[in-house]
């Protein structure tokens, strides 16, 4: 019954934060969208706040979450219903569990929607922006020296696209180098060509045999990955639905991709799906135990920062580096520590 209770004030106090913390959001949209946006209609306007205010609660949530259960904490001391909780042997563990259950739900739906749902609102508020805010044209998955990498009988091709309309499947600036055992074969090379399906189509190409010291102009068209798997690679990583992240990622050796960037997105989006449940253990058992909101002010703080150092790890390893973004898992060592730690001293319960 008491659990009952708690959920139901945490509940009705998430909401009424949720929606102060949105109206803020939408104000500071609001201005900017009447400031700054070249073109002011309310279909725009919709658009864009459509697209906005669901982002917003899911990169708010571990701060919704916290500045929830600090208002009902605040309450609850003031009243003493910890301390006469843990005098019948209820444990704190065991008096929020409520509160810890509701907050893994919304977790767990975040996870879920981030699979496609944000993605698609990240797009369509960055191509808003892009058309009507910078008044830039949007772009059309146009994509930028892109290498690929084929193993045919023995034989290694690199190909080499400087640039590719992902849109139309026009191509401009082939290499094509085919290797065998270590030794060069052949080079081809062509201004434009065309990407369909699953073949490259290259009208005037130009092939060098580097084994007869012959030069030759010929039509050519050779076998590739479809080009709507190889889509996405035009767009941004945070646009791409989490079932193309896992595509490209098993793919990405194959075609000579940073697949890495796409495993440390999906792990991004894992992430801050679940960032709420740590640092609402570590503030809640800090909280609790000194009885004071201030102290667990600061281990919010303390764990929030601990998760973002670990989510810059993550992006960092696969952008700067050729290390796997799963490596960057090994900074929320700490952050895994002292949550558990939190769950322990919750369900042990302190001296009342």
């Amino acid at each position: 019954m008491l659990g009952k209770y708690t959920l139901l004030f945490y509940v009705r106090i998430f909401i009424v934060v949720s929606l102060i913390l949105l109206g803020i959001v939408s104000s500071y949209a609001f201005a900017e969208f009447f400031l700054v946006f070249k073109e002011k209609s309310i279909k725009v306007a919709l658009l864009y706040f459509f697209n906005l205010l669901p982002l917003a609660f899911f990169y708010l949530l571990p701060t919704t979450s916290i500045v929830s259960l600090m208002i009902v904490f605040r309450r609850i001391f003031v009243k003493k219903i910890d301390l006469i909780t843990q005098s019948f042997g209820i444990s704190p563990l065991k008096f929020s569990s409520s509160i810890l259950f509701f907050i893994l739900l919304i977790c767990l739906i975040n996870f879920l929607l981030s699979f496609d749902f944000y993605a698609k609102r990240d797009k369509n508020l960055y191509n808003i922006e892009k058309e009507f805010k910078k008044k830039q044209d949007v772009e059309n998955l146009i994509v930028r020296n892109v290498w690929f990498l084929k193993d045919i009988d023995g034989e290694r091709f690199y190909v080499n696209f400087q640039l590719v309309n992902m849109k139309d499947g026009k191509v401009a600036g082939i290499f094509i180098l085919r290797s065998e055992k270590g030794s060069i074969k052949d080079v081809v090379y062509a201004d434009k060509g065309l990407w369909k399906g699953d073949r490259v189509f290259l009208p005037y190409a130009k092939a060098e045999d580097f084994k007869k010291g012959e030069e030759s102009i010929k039509n050519l068209s050779f076998e590739l990955v479809d080009i709507s798997i190889a889509k996405p690679i035009g767009e941004k990583v945070q646009h791409i639905s989490s079932s193309q992240l896992l595509l490209l990622y098993s793919l990405g050796d194959k075609m000579g991709l940073n697949y890495n960037l796409y495993m440390a997105e999906f792990l991004r989006r894992f992430l801050l799906s679940f960032s709420s449940l740590p640092i609402l253990v570590i503030t809640l058992s800090a909280t609790v135990k000194k009885r004071s909101i201030l102290f667990g002010f600061f281990h919010f703080l303390f764990a929030t920062t601990l998760y973002w150092v670990g989510l810059s790890s993550v992006k960092a390893l696969a952008e700067d580096t050729s290390f796997n973004p799963l490596y960057g898992l090994l900074v929320f060592l700490p952050l895994l520590y002292f949550s558990l730690k939190g769950v322990y001293d919750l369900v042990k319960g302190f001296r009342v």
